[in-house]
């Protein structure tokens, strides 16, 4: 598999991971809040919550380590694979927050009926605390690449992107976050849900800007950083249970780009559904975690390479420039060019 990131030979690659664990490290402790999101309460330490369940990773871990977006990005100098207690971990809330507030749906019995309102709200909240933490993670990175290494010659506009993002994602997880304290229903808009009779070998949750629709129609212009823009999200949710997998993708009916989706979504077959969500987890986000059956699969498909650089159809992750020609004449990988991981056929044993 080609690389994203070309290492020079002669490099001590264990030395470049550990001055990146470092920089990474020293971002995270600074990105910490002073107070629980949630709750807002004072808080000298957080808790180590998980985007994806633990549940669901444990059902996917070997030896209790389960690997990462980062291997099929091919960068060298950040871990592949994590135990379960250290993947897809954030550091935004409380211990009583997160031992409460997500119950509903962090319970397998619960995960195998139609879930209710207030359980996609919980999982939508996790989503955008996900959001939040990784922008502020982001924002520090940049200042610790700035004082060491200059890094930037405009890291204020940098900064006010993602302010505008923390912006929608505050505003974003107060709506959910309304809706799952008062119990509120109707809002949501399932896209797809159900319980598959086997284990997929990939555990997900994330919120999505989709950008184009299955007729390519624009749903989101993730490039429109204007104020008045505000993004709107579809949350997918793939989690393994013991011997099942359920898997949804729902928005909240506020969001009414999503509305030909819908129609779309409605008159495909479930074959051709799994197919596209098994997209969107390559396409559209890295808070992925995939069992090691898959691993020689992944590693083989340059395909799927590609389609985890790309973004929102262009190439090296939209880092256009000479040595890519900007992106002209680049095709976009198709969702019938990678391997459908959500199929029977890989389901884990």
């Amino acid at each position: 598999m080609p690389k994203l990131i070309d290492i020079p030979e002669g490099t001590d690659v264990v030395d470049v991971r550990k001055k990146m664990n470092k920089l990474l490290s020293t971002a995270r402790s600074s990105a910490k809040p002073d107070k629980c999101i949630l709750c807002g309460k004072p808080q000298t330490s957080f808790c180590n919550s998980h985007s994806v369940p633990q549940l669901s990773l444990r059902n996917i871990a070997d030896n209790g380590k389960v690997l990462h977006a980062s291997l099929l990005m091919g960068i060298d100098v950040v871990d592949i694979e994590k135990g379960v207690n250290n993947s897809g971990t954030f550091h935004f809330i409380c211990n009583e927050c997160d031992g409460t507030f997500f119950q509903d749906y962090e319970n397998e019995q619960n995960l195998k009926s139609i879930p209710t309102d207030k359980m996609l709200a919980e999982i939508a909240v996790k989503n955008i605390l996900l959001q939040l933490s990784k922008r502020g993670q982001e924002k520090e990175l940049y200042r610790e690449l700035q004082k060491q290494f200059h890094a930037y010659s405009n890291l204020e506009n940098l900064e006010e992107i993602k302010e505008l993002d923390v912006r929608d994602y505050e505003e974003e997880l107060q709506f959910h976050k309304d809706i799952a304290d008062n119990n509120i229903s109707g809002g949501y808009q399932i896209l797809y849900w159900s319980v598959l009779p086997y284990k997929v070998p990939i555990a997900t949750q994330s919120a999505i800007a989709l950008s184009k629709d299955l007729e390519e129609n624009e749903i989101n212009n993730i490039f429109d950083i204007s104020v008045s823009v505000r993004m709107q999200f579809m949350h997918l949710a793939i989690l393994p249970l013991k011997e099942e997998s359920v898997v949804m993708a729902f928005y909240h009916k506020r969001d009414k780009l999503y509305r030909k989706l819908r129609h779309q979504i409605n008159s495909l077959s479930e074959q051709k559904i799994l197919q596209f969500l098994n997209y969107i987890i390559f396409a559209y986000t890295e808070n992925y975690f995939i069992s090691k059956t898959i691993k020689s699969a992944i590693e083989s498909n340059d395909k799927l390479a590609e389609l985890g650089r790309e973004n929102s159809g262009y190439p090296n992750l939209g880092f256009l420039g000479p040595d890519n020609l900007f992106g002209i004449g680049y095709q976009p990988v198709g969702m019938d060019e990678i391997p459908n991981f959500l199929d029977r056929d890989w389901a884990v044993t």
